[in-house]
C-alpha cells in the first residue's frame, strides 16, 4: 500500500510540496519518539567501520539529507566523503532537473548547468559548486563527479546510448569495481544502468519517441541533446528499485537504521551479477 501512496503523491504535488511533507512526517515521529542527532564524528564511523568506505574506492551517491537527522551540514558531509574516499577515489552524484525529467521533457526545458539547481537533494547542490567537481552535458540525468578520472568519466553524457547505459557515466563508473551508497534513502541508481543493459529490447523502460532538449554548459554554450526519457506508465508498474535491492540478498549489501531512515551500501559488480541472475530466472521489477 506505501509504494501505491508514494506514487499517487507524485503525481498530484509538486515536488517542493512533497519536501514539505516530509518535512513534517519527521517532525511528527520526533515528536512521537525522539530521535537522536547524528554526529559527524558517528557517521565517519559508520562510512568507514561498519559499511567499508575506503580511500581510492569509487562511489555514486543518492541521498536524502533530512533524514539523516544529521548535526552537522550538507557541506560537512560532502567534505567528509572527499575526505575518506580522497582525490584517488571518485565520487558520482545525480543532478536532476528541479521537476521531474518527464515533465522537464514535455514542458521543453532548457538545463542550465550553471544555475539550475538538483532535484536530487541539497547534498548534490552543493557538492555540484565544490571545487574541482565536474558536471556531465545532460538535459535530464546529468551527473556530478570528483577525483581521479572525474572528467573524463562525465564526458560525452550527451552522446551516450541511454541516459544510464554502459556509456554513460553511471555505466562507465558501474564498470569501474565501484560501490553505491545511499545516504538516508534506499534508492541507488546503477539499478538503471544494469536493467538498460540486460532488458530487451534496447530502451524497454523509455518512451518510443526521444526528446531533443537544450542544455546551456557552464561556459554558456548551448548544445541540442537527443535523449530517452522514461516511461511513467511502466516505472510506475515496477517494484521500486529500493525495494527491489533490498529483496536480493547481495552478498556485499549492508544497511544501518539511521535518523528517520538508513544508510546503505552494495559494491556495483556484485549487484550487477546478482540482478544478472535473477533476470535469467524472470526476476525483474516489472510486475
Amino acid at each position: 500500500m506505501l509504494p501505491i501512496i508514494k506514487k499517487t503523491l507524485k503525481k498530484i504535488f509538486h515536488s517542493s510540496v512533497r519536501r514539505e511533507l516530509k518535512r513534517t512526517k519527521r517532525h511528527i515521529i520526533n515528536l512521537i519518539h525522539p530521535v537522536s542527532k547524528l554526529t559527524l564524528e558517528e557517521m565517519r564511523r559508520l562510512l568507514t567501520q561498519e559499511l567499508g568506505l575506503n580511500r581510492g574506492d569509487k562511489i555514486v551517491v543518492s541521498s536524502g539529507f533530512g533524514n539523516l537527522n544529521a548535526d552537522f551540514s550538507p557541506q560537512d558531509l560532502v567534505e567528509l566523503l572527499m575526505d575518506v574516499i580522497s582525490d584517488e577515489g571518485i565520487i558520482m552524484m545525480p543532478f536532476y532537473p528541479p521537476i521531474s525529467s518527464v515533465e522537464w521533457a514535455q514542458k521543453g526545458l532548457t538545463f542550465d548547468m550553471k544555475t539550475n539547481k538538483s532535484s536530487m537533494g541539497i547534498v548534490t547542490n552543493v557538492f555540484a559548486r565544490m571545487p574541482n567537481v565536474y558536471m556531465s552535458k545532460h538535459p535530464i540525468k546529468a551527473v556530478c563527479a570528483w577525483g581521479k578520472g572525474a572528467k573524463e568519466l562525465v564526458k560525452d553524457h550527451d552522446k551516450s546510448t541511454t541516459p544510464y547505459y554502459w556509456d554513460s557515466p553511471y555505466g562507465k563508473l558501474v564498470k569501474m569495481h565501484s560501490k553505491s551508497l545511499a545516504l538516508g534513502v534506499r534508492n541507488m541508481l546503477p539499478m538503471h544502468t544494469i536493467e538498460d543493459v540486460l532488458t530487451e529490447p534496447l530502451g524497454f523502460f523509455y518512451q518510443k519517441e526521444k526528446y531533443t532538449l537544450d542544455v546551456i554548459d557552464k561556459n554558456g554554450e548551448k548544445t541540442s541533446v537527443t535523449t530517452y526519457v522514461h516511461d511513467e506508465n511502466i516505472l510506475n508498474k515496477c517494484i521500486s528499485a529500493s525495494d527491489y535491492i533490498a529483496s536480493l540478498n547481495c552478498r556485499t549489501y549492508k544497511r544501518i537504521n539511521v535518523g528517520y531512515n538508513c544508510i546503505c551500501i552494495v559494491e556495483n559488480d556484485d549487484l550487477y551479477e546478482t540482478i544478472k541472475q535473477h533476470f535469467k530466472n524472470g526476476h525483474t521489477r516489472v510486475k
